[in-house]
């Protein structure tokens, strides 16, 4: 019975028409009968649903009836049953012992199973012929006001379906559509098109501090703006967030790059909203097809793989995709896989390289992580860390790094290698501060190993700092109020804004190891040094030089009150075993001097 109570539903619509009209199925049983048939035949929808048509109505059971009526269920013609002949086909009784005259339509209409028909009866009441041609009037009004509903209804049901509801762009399944449709094009005419996948830069940033109304408001202007920049036969879609695709036809590489440099252009000038001066930019990855892959899938990866290296290489410029590039992603995904295990497996250590003074005398060590890949042999930081950071496997392993660190100074200063003013220096990422678990991870390390917080000091490169100034004050205040000392890492090669470098709370600032290298070769590399080393003792801060690696460079950084350094000419990274004995070799009970190291390559 709810099978049947289902299948009538989909009838509901016609509940209300002043035509009597009821459904068969072909076995006769009764699956629709609306209100009309009520009130005409005092049979209500819960007496007959679901009950044999012939049980109610003996009368329809012979032969004249039932073999007329079968043939409905097979055949594309309607069948009538005229109130000529037939003035009571479903008997309708009316005050004073009459009978409601009809004529009886009758035709086949799609059932839900597949290649199945019901019988649909539409009786019209003759009794009164202008009752009847004012009813024929109203159910006509009524089914166009109907029919006009439902389009309005299926219309909002494809704008849903195929258009992002907030820029009124196409939405991922359209752009899909079309992307296949390129690619049957492509193959019949061997023509190329081109797949751009463009990223909003620091749109959270906008979103989080101006509410996400702005957000919205942004992602329809750059919307607009992004349809006055394509051609007509281009294709604009929203793939979700601040993430948007176009499609160009019919595209050579260079006609992608001239749009994409208009694109770029384009959303330079600032966006007002809701009374809010708001800029952004963009990264632009390009793919071109079908040379990026010969699915909608694969074509979307290259165009996304394209995006994210135009964010390594500084955002707000476009960079297309090629197979050394795809190579270079294949191989970050494998790394990726293999840094997850790493751990677990300890191929990760430390190496310590010393930092002296002036006087050549041991002050501390910088912790650097080495990883010893079994078959890649050791990986260079600059090849893992960006993909840890990225994937958020940082986090375990800079408490790993974190912990051992600690660990290590605290022994040597239990031995007496190391004074008890000595620091360890550690590298972290501003991503890193930004966990809100970082505080308590970093507490209970320093209380797990005893380390006291001025022995510690934490490394952070100077384009991370400016890249949020306003939050990094706030985390590193809360870090430097434990006693915890801060420098700032490859000084010199950013944009440090003057305005926040006196407002950070930081002890140090590490000179730029390829200014240190210019000295004795290049006078700009010097001058920029004494600049740096003038504008840290202004602001009361010690200076380190990073990459000092002969005779020369050393008397010079002396020579302008460098204070301190570290580089091959003291002693390069070591593993843990061979710091030890490297500190070991130098005790005296006055500190004896380091001598400088032989350069080997």
């Amino acid at each position: 019975m709810d099978d049947i109570k289902n299948k009538a539903a989909q009838f509901d619509i016609l509940d209300h028409s002043p035509i009597g009209q009821f459904v068969l199925r072909n076995d006769f049983v009764v699956i629709f009968w609306n209100k009309c048939m009520e009130t005409w035949t005092g049979i209500s929808k819960d007496q007959i649903v679901g009950t044999d048509l012939i049980t109610h109505f003996p009368h329809l059971g012979s032969d004249k009836y039932t073999e007329s009526i079968r043939k409905a269920f097979h055949s594309t013609l309607p069948i009538i049953f005229s109130s000529q002949f037939n003035q009571h086909f479903i008997p309708s009784p009316l005050p004073g012992g009459k009978f409601r005259i009809q004529n009886t339509f009758i035709t086949r209409i799609p059932a839900q199973e597949e290649g199945e028909f019901y019988a649909f009866f539409a009786i019209q009441d003759e009794t009164n012929v202008t009752s009847a041609l004012e009813s024929n009037k109203r159910a006509l009004s009524q089914l166009k006001e109907e029919i006009e509903v439902r389009k309005q209804v299926e219309e909002q049901l494809v704008q849903l379906a195929r258009y992002d509801n907030v820029t009124g762009l196409a939405n991922r399944t359209l752009f899909r559509e079309i992307l296949l449709r390129a690619l049957a094009k492509t193959r019949r005419n061997k023509k190329t098109f081109a797949l751009m996948f463009l990223d909003l830069d620091h749109f959270k940033d906008i979103n989080d501090t101006m509410g996400h109304n702005v957000g919205d408001l942004l992602l329809k202007s750059v919307a607009r703006r992004l349809e006055s920049r394509v051609r007509d036969n281009d294709l604009v879609a929203r793939m979700g967030g601040d993430e948007f695709a176009i499609f160009l036809d019919d595209c050579s590489p260079d006609d992608a790059a001239h749009i994409a440099v208009n694109i770029l252009d384009i959303l330079s000038p600032f966006h007002w909203l809701d009374g809010k001066e708001v800029f952004i930019t963009s990264s632009i990855g390009i793919a071109m097809c079908p040379e990026a892959g010969d699915d909608p899938e694969s074509i979307c990866k290259s165009a996304d793989t394209a995006m994210y290296h135009a964010k390594e290489m500084g955002r707000n410029n476009y960079q297309f995709f090629s197979p050394e590039l795809h190579a270079q992603t294949m191989q970050r995904i494998h790394l990726e896989s293999d840094i997850r295990r790493a751990l677990d497996l300890k191929e990760f250590s430390l190496f310590y390289q010393p930092q002296v003074d002036m006087n050549r005398k041991v002050v501390g060590m910088e912790a650097l992580i080495r990883w010893q890949h079994n078959k890649l042999g050791m990986v260079n930081p600059g090849q893992f860390i960006p993909i840890a950071e990225k994937t958020g496997i940082i986090d375990p392993i800079s408490e790993w790094v974190l912990h051992t660190a600690c660990l290590k100074v605290r022994e040597w200063q239990e031995n007496l290698y190391l004074a008890d003013d000595a620091t360890i220096a550690v590298n972290i990422s501003l991503r890193q501060l930004k966990q809100e678990s970082f505080w308590d991870m970093l507490q209970k390390i320093l209380s797990v190993t005893g380390l006291d917080p001025r022995n510690l000091e934490i490394e952070l490169t100077e384009s991370s700092i400016m890249d949020d100034p306003k939050t990094t004050i706030v985390l590193l205040e809360k870090i430097h109020g434990l006693g915890i000392s801060i420098s700032v890492d490859d000084f010199g090669t950013g944009y440090s804004s003057l305005n926040y470098l006196k407002r950070l709370p930081i002890d140090a600032i590490k000179i730029d190891m390829s200014f240190v290298q210019g000295i004795g070769k290049d006078n700009n590399d010097e001058e920029i040094i004494k600049a740096i080393i003038t504008l840290a003792n202004s602001l009361g801060l010690k200076t380190v030089a990073e990459g000092v690696e002969t005779n020369e460079q050393f008397s010079f950084l002396k020579e302008h009150k460098c204070g301190l350094m570290q580089g091959y000419y003291f002693g390069r990274p070591l593993p843990s075993e061979d710091a030890t004995q490297f500190l070991k070799d130098i005790l005296s009970p006055d500190r004896v001097e380091v001598s400088p190291c032989s350069i080997t390559n």
